[in-house]
Order: structure tokens, then sequence, then C-alpha cells
């Protein structure tokens, strides 16, 4: 397996947002942000990126998340921006076409944006089994159609804490 987080990823990634095929199908990053520590916050918007880019390399997704830029200019743990960010995120997450679910939990912010999209009756991507069982579980509460949710296992670093961690892991094994 190619490891994709080689050398410049995220330089790559940026490289996206100037190019002319934007009009991809639009994907929603939806992971974790929320984290104990200081180093873990960054961890999370480091990994929403490692799934933006992931999504675009080997998905074919024009892939957003809100979460792994805007915590640099606003500040999370001030209510008032922490709100301003959320409701960004919701206004992107409408513009989009699917919600891809990452990781393999669900954040307190995280559920409020797999209850939007069930609002508005989008495709839900998960890619680990108990998220999966855990996102039909929160459709069928909220009286959503559960066949929204999809399981993907074809993409499965997108399960994982870390994709960037997982090649790492996959390239000591080779």
């Amino acid at each position: 397996m190619n490891n994709i987080f080689a050398e410049n990823w995220e330089l790559n990634l940026e490289k996206q947002f100037l190019s002319d095929n934007r009009c991809r199908k639009r994907a929603y990053i939806c992971s974790p942000l929320s984290a104990d520590t200081e180093d873990e916050f960054i961890r999370n918007m480091h990994n929403a990126r490692a799934y933006m880019y992931y999504a675009a390399t080997q998905m074919s997704l024009y892939a957003r998340a809100p979460h792994a830029y805007l915590p640099m200019i606003l500040c999370d743990q001030l209510p008032s921006e922490r709100a301003l960010a959320l409701w960004f995120g919701l206004r992107l997450l409408e513009e989009s076409q699917v919600i891809l679910v990452c990781g393999n939990r669900i954040s307190h912010g995280m559920r409020g944006e797999i209850s939007h999209a069930i609002s508005l009756n989008m495709p839900i991507i998960t890619f680990d089994e108990g998220l999966y069982l855990e996102v039909q579980k929160l459709v069928t509460q909220q009286g959503g159609n559960k066949s929204t949710v999809k399981l993907d296992r074809n993409n499965f670093a997108m399960a994982f804490t870390s994709p960037t961690d997982f090649y790492g892991n996959e390239a000591m094994r080779e």
C-alpha cells in the first residue's frame, strides 16, 4: 500500500483549494476536535486535515473540515467564538452532498453535525463498524431514514483515530 501521507502532503491538500476541480462531489468531514489536552486538540485538527486529504486523493471528493482550520483563528474556549465556528460548520454542511463520519468515536460537536445531516436527509458514510451502528441508532431516534447511513469498508483508513498513523504502521509492516 502506498503511503499517501508522504512528505508535503499538507501542501498538496492546500493546493486542492486552488484547483479547477473543486466542483467534485462535496463531502463534509465529521471528526472529533475536542480533547483533554492542547496537544490532543492540535492533533485532532491535524487529523481532520488528513481525513480531508485522504477523501480528496483516495475517494475523489472535495472534502471540507472547518475544524481543521477555524481553531487557528477562533478560540474554541470562548463560547461566542465556538458558537460562530459551529454555525459556520453547519452552513458548510448544508452546502455539502455527503457527510463522512471519521475516526472511531462521536464527540458532542459531531453529534450536532450528524443530527443536522439527518434533518437534511443527507447521505452519511461511516468507516468504523461501531460508529455505523451508533449513527444508525441516532438516525432512528430522530425519525430519519437509516438507509441514508452506509458503512464504507473500502476506505478503512478513515476509521482510524489518525490516518497518518495507519499509513505509518503499514510502512513498518512491509
